[in-house]
């Protein structure tokens, strides 16, 4: 689709959303009443807590990720995953990564041990084409234009939210993929309330920690911190984790909040040479650090507002001593890289009615990267600015069927103007309690800082990985809703693909690649203490110059999980399994053999307020690995306890 054509629907759309606004502001006028809420199950009485001004978080899993505002998941028209607290705790998981791998079209990759480096893949597409979002906020790093997954823990997450497929209508570059955003627990009961924890496990593995939370009138609050140190399997894997995250609300006014967020991360992790080989010395730290800022008003019931601003800052130290009794073969190394990104963004909407909802926003993104080498002169930094815009529509006919459309255009000061058009549609079948979903989209990936400006191998003419995806599917419900079993195909083809090609070796926009798969999610509650979950991913990822499976990404992946609650019992136990992966080793390619591995957790309540549990990870003791070259680690065992008041 040309750009013309593209420009000629996003004003379209903008004067449709201008005519639906300006018909609801002749209504208001002429009925001088409120507009009526836009939601599938009837409205809620307010709580005690509410008329004194306190919001109270909704019980039913919202979704904010597809539509950036909080709607019932069963209300989304794209293919989803949620991850909601009583999963994570069941589950015993530390890092969030650990939680991903057993999730629908997600593969998961990771160069060893805890802390070291990590990849995650959403429908076969490459990992920096997952946007990933803490609270809102962007944590994908520009060098790589990956998140670094591998020091996320899971303290204090509220849900994790997967949204597959083409995200850019309004979340703009790298939302190709899909987007996975994580969303820290808000303070909720009221009164002070807190707890810690202590474990000990495998590898002289320490990990320790505590939260506190509270909420009176109009103010609530979560937070928490982590330590975590390991000593791991071989010689230079020790791993220390320092990690502290909070979550504020304030509400200002009886229609108007201030939401603040905060993640801090400091990371040291010992890592292998480039030749696989053990590097006695060698370190790596990393430290984030993460805050949002959110101001939402309502001036009407028919018109929501919101201001937000964030900020994004990522520093990474690789250190590399002489290795002891070597000369001047081995000389010191040392790199610096430092990044920040200012992020400000507005967004207005219009419930219309009481079937249509559009929004409307502006975007403007600063990002400053600096790099410094012990090998070489000097250093060197980049600038990059990016405005966007976004409109959406959402129509609902008849309680039944809603439809979605919307588009979005960013400029880059690197590239230039991309234009990303989305449309998604869902129908609810309530006699069967079925629900068809389908949607078509476009994507693209902005160069990161790395290909672009790296001294020897960095190209800054290159211009943005672009892609067009489609999926569709069914959903259905079943036993009174104790059940649900969701089936989608999904197809993506992805053009302007950057390799590194030539002698000496540059980033160019050469290759393409096509991911289409099956992706199956069963999930069934037949009392309240039960539950089981499985899902099946089957994937065809190729490079479409010559037909060949594109890496790390495997054919066939699948889950089986329990989740068991009886009396003072707490069990859960899930089960992975990993077909046949590609790598390359030099110029081949060659395959790396599958993987099960089963992860389980026992918990015994001695009072209301402590808890004493066990848990494995790879309790089978599969033996794989998931990068060449880098181990997994084998089983390892773990116990601890946790004391609430």
């Amino acid at each position: 689709m040309s750009q013309v054509a593209l420009w000629f629907w996003y004003l379209v759309l903008m004067w449709i959303a201008s005519c639906c606004a300006a018909n609801r502001l002749v209504y208001a006028a002429e009925t001088d009443s409120p507009g009526p809420q836009v939601t599938v199950d009837e409205p809620q009485k307010k709580t005690d807590s509410e008329n004194k001004g306190r919001k109270e978080t909704p019980p039913v899993a919202a979704f904010v990720s597809a539509t950036k505002r909080e709607i019932p998941i069963e209300e989304v028209t794209r293919f989803v995953t949620v991850i909601i607290r009583k999963e994570i705790e069941a589950s015993g998981q530390k890092y969030v990564l650990d939680l991903l791998r057993a999730s629908p079209g997600v593969a998961v990759t990771q160069s060893g041990p805890p802390g070291r480096t990590s990849s995650v893949f959403l429908r076969g597409t490459n990992a920096n084409h997952v946007l990933v979002l803490l609270d809102g906020v962007q944590i994908n790093g520009p060098t790589t234009g990956q998140a670094l997954f591998e020091h996320l823990t899971t303290e204090n997450i509220e849900r994790i939210e997967i949204l597959r497929g083409p995200q850019s209508v309004l979340y703009g570059a790298d939302a190709v993929g899909g987007v996975i955003h994580i969303i820290t627990k808000p303070g909720q009961k009221p009164g002070l309330h807190g707890g810690g924890h202590f474990e000990y496990g495998t590898h002289e593995t320490f990990y320790e920690g505590g939260d506190l939370s509270g909420a009176w009138d109009r103010v609530s609050f979560s937070g928490s911190g982590i330590r975590l140190d390991s000593k791991g399997p071989g010689n230079n894997d020790g791993y220390e984790n320092t990690t502290a995250r909070g979550h504020g609300k304030v509400q200002v006014t009886e229609n108007s909040d201030l939401d603040v967020s905060f993640h801090y991360d400091n990371a040291i992790a010992g890592i292998d040479d480039g030749s696989f080989l053990q590097d006695p010395n060698r370190s790596s730290r990393s430290r984030m650090q993460v805050l949002g800022t959110k101001y939402t008003t309502s001036l009407k019931e028919w018109w929501e507002q919101s201001i937000q601003y964030s900020f994004f800052h990522d520093a990474l130290r690789d250190f590399d001593p002489r290795n002891p009794g070597v000369g001047g073969a081995d000389p010191e190394s040392r790199f610096k890289l430092d990044t920040d990104r200012h992020t400000a963004e507005y967004q207005t909407s219009f419930f219309v009615r009481d079937f249509d909802v559009v929004t409307m926003g502006y975007e403007f993104e600063h990002t400053e990267t600096r790099v410094k080498r012990s090998q070489a002169s000097g250093g060197f930094a980049s600038l990059n600015r990016d405005h966007g815009w976004f409109a959406q529509n959402e129509i609902t006919l008849w309680k039944i069927w809603t439809i979605v459309a919307g588009t979005r255009i960013d400029h880059f000061t690197s590239f230039g103007t991309e234009v990303n058009p989305l449309f998604s549609s869902g129908f609810w079948i309530a006699k069967t309690m079925t629900k068809l979903k389908g949607s078509f989209g476009r994507a693209f990936k902005a160069p990161t800082f790395n290909e672009l400006f790296f001294p020897g191998f960095g190209n800054p003419e290159l211009q943005p990985e672009k892609s067009w995806g489609w999926d569709a599917g069914v959903e259905q419900f079943y036993w009174q809703k104790k059940g649900s079993i969701s089936v989608a195909y999904f197809h993506n083809s992805i053009e302007n693909l950057i390799q590194f090609v030539g002698s000496p070796s540059k980033a160019q926009n050469v290759a393409q690649a096509t991911t289409q798969g099956v992706e199956v999610e069963h999930k069934i509650t037949p009392f309240k203490y039960l539950t089981f979950s499985a899902n099946y991913t089957y994937l065809d990822a190729v490079d479409s110059s010559n037909g060949k499976r594109l890496t790390r990404r495997p054919k066939h992946e699948g889950k089986l999980g329990l989740l068991c609650e009886i009396w003072k019992l707490h069990f859960s136990a899930s089960w992975l399994f990993i077909g046949n992966r590609e790598e390359i080793v030099g110029v081949r390619q060659v395959k790396l053999g599958g993987y099960t591995r089963l992860d389980m957790l026992l918990a015994y309540d001695v009072t209301q307020f402590f808890q004493v549990y066990g848990r494995a990870e790879n309790a089978n003791n599969d033996h794989y690995d998931e990068v060449r070259g880098f181990n997994n680690p084998s089983a390892r065992f773990f116990v601890g306890s946790k004391v609430r008041f």
